[in-house]
């Protein structure tokens, strides 16, 4: 009977961490994000225009890149958090602009990320 209740206790517990994702975010952090998330919004409506050239995509999709590198790049986040964003970005833009994917895999913090450095957030 002890052990069925510390599960359903710790169950309880790591399903409320969960909902609480939001709630442990900055304000900034959040600002962030959704700015992160409308960026990819775009992106995956330019990819999903015509390109005469899948090395460079077309206009749309450019700056859509572009917008978003720059986004990822100053955004109040954590490195973990960084790599993540562009993992989505990335995975939009497979095979719609093969230059824009080059661009995003280079901006990975994945050196700080393997060697256990999130970053600080620039709150």
């Amino acid at each position: 009977m002890g052990r069925a209740l510390v599960a359903v206790v710790c169950a309880v517990v790591l399903a409320g961490c969960g909902g609480a994702k939001q709630a442990c975010q900055s304000p900034k952090e959040q600002q962030a994000i959704a700015g992160l998330d409308t960026d990819l919004a775009a992106i995956k409506r330019a990819a999903a225009l015509p390109a005469p050239d899948k090395l460079k995509g077309n206009a749309a999709v450019n700056r859509a890149t572009d917008r978003f590198l720059r986004d990822v790049q100053t955004a109040p986040i954590d490195n973990l958090k960084r790599n993540r964003m562009i993992d989505h970005a990335a995975a939009l833009l497979l095979g719609s602009c093969e230059q824009c994917f080059q661009a995003l895999e280079a901006e990975r913090p994945t050196v700080s990320v393997a060697h256990g450095d999130r970053g600080c957030p620039l709150s």
